[in-house]
């Protein structure tokens, strides 16, 4: 690896940064991950979906963060590519992150029953690319001091429609600026599910991330690599679905416009120092015997709402889950717990806490005034293990609470188990060092 620049380790008012992006757009005729209410496969593409890549380096500390247009990726992914990292550049474990828009308009990238069948294919392929990144992105470096900047946003909506509604309206945003006011990248984070194009449509798209990312490069000097993250967005929508191009456009640029003018006044951190950590927690799960599991199965199979929305599909799913989860169980292999990876970079006083899930959007206002910092989460951030509701939202039920585990075939988490990450994310950002 080659820097085309260099500072000294004492230098906490800059930090090295390489980017890249590559296109990773499938051919049509594949079929997109999302919706069970979708015809397949794909038609065409609307837009073009990216893997960007940002690498930062500040003395001894590195991060590689990758962020795609995809709805997630499945842990093992993650491990392996950590693995090659490891071998190719030295790189921990908590020295890596790979992110994903959360598009429901792209291919078929984790294993969600009856909405989008595993690509492997796609997958392999994808693997390629995010390596291809990453070389690019660490290959040249620049020193650029840090910005950070925060906007207010009222588009999401909670979509449950229960007694517990929270929204989260900050958009917040780091740019890395070089020294002649260009900007390198842009990293944006703002909660909202990316389904505006809704089940009817059959285009390859990365729905308002892409024209949030394309609207944000083209207002700010130097066109940078913008990544627009997900946030804590498990309860959050746009306010409705199935819009058409010119909707997406404008959703996008409030997305882009909520921070883009902040960043012509905005004075560069005096400490950017870089820090990375990660953590994993055992998250609970309603391990079922297999008695349990047919009873549930049985009761739930016949659910009205469910069928009215999903019919045989949902039937397929259900009996799917019913199954494996029995076979798991007699086999032994059923667990009662599941790796929730909390995953922390500091840069000057912001914080993306990266999570491997779809949380509800109260974790993150939770987590702010217990640990006092400027935090942004980043959902489906090295993995997607599916819905974390809120406990009151396990009394409210609905489809996160109810329904949506049989979709990813697993044991839904136990209630309390938003809270017991909320105490040791609280926990751990309190034992971070305050730059």
């Amino acid at each position: 690896m080659q820097a085309s620049a260099m500072q000294s380790p004492l230098d906490v008012t800059r930090i090295n940064i390489g980017t890249a992006q590559v296109d990773i757009t499938p051919e049509p005729g594949r079929e997109l991950s999302g919706f069970a209410r979708r015809v397949q496969p794909s038609v065409g593409v609307l837009d073009r979906l990216f893997a960007k890549a940002v690498y930062l380096e500040q003395g001894a500390e590195r991060l590689l963060w990758i962020h795609a247009d995809l709805i997630g990726i499945e842990r093992e992914f993650v491990v392996a590519f950590r693995q090659w990292a490891a071998r190719r550049w030295g790189l921990a474990d908590r020295q890596v992150m790979i992110s994903a828009t959360h598009t429901h308009a792209g291919p078929a990238t984790v294993f969600l029953q009856e909405a989008g069948a595993y690509d492997p294919e796609y997958v392999a392929f994808l693997r390629s690319r995010v390596e291809q990144v990453a070389v690019a992105a660490m290959e040249a470096t620049e020193p650029c001091e840090v910005v950070a900047v925060e906007g207010l946003l009222d588009l999401a909506v909670d979509r449950r429609k229960k007694a517990t509604p929270h929204t989260d309206p900050r958009v917040g945003a780091v740019g890395f600026r070089r020294q002649d006011g260009r900007y390198r990248a842009v990293i944006l984070n703002y909660p909202m599910h990316a389904v505006a194009l809704g089940p009817n449509n059959r285009m390859i798209s990365a729905d308002i991330p892409g024209r949030a990312a394309a609207a944000l490069s083209r207002q700010l000097p130097g066109e940078p690599v913008a990544l627009i993250t997900n946030g804590a967005c498990g309860n959050l929508n746009p306010p409705f679905e199935n819009v058409d191009v010119a909707q997406l456009e404008e959703w996008g640029g409030q997305v882009a416009d909520a921070v883009a003018p902040l960043f012509g006044s905005a004075v560069p951190q005096p400490a950017a120092t870089l820090r990375t950590y990660s953590r994993v927690i055992p998250l609970p799960l309603d391990a079922l015997s297999v008695e349990e599991i047919e009873a549930y199965a049985a009761r739930i199979v016949h659910d009205p709402a469910s069928l009215a929305e999903w019919g045989d599909r949902f039937r397929h799913a259900v009996e799917n889950w019913w199954q494996r989860m029995v076979e798991a169980v007699r086999n032994g292999q059923a667990r009662d717990t599941r790796d929730a990876e909390l995953f922390a970079v500091c840069i000057g006083d912001v914080i993306f806490l990266g999570l491997n899930a779809e949380v509800f959007s109260r974790f993150t206002d939770d987590l702010r005034q217990a640990a006092g910092r400027k935090l942004y989460v980043v959902g489906y951030a090295n993995g997607d293990m599916g819905y974390i509701p809120t406990q009151a939202a396990y009394a409210e039920g609905g489809y996160e609470v109810d329904i949506a585990h049989l979709f990813y075939c697993n044991f839904r988490p136990r209630a309390g188990g938003l809270e017991l990450l909320t105490e040791q994310a609280a926990r751990l950002l309190r034992e971070l060092p305050v730059w």
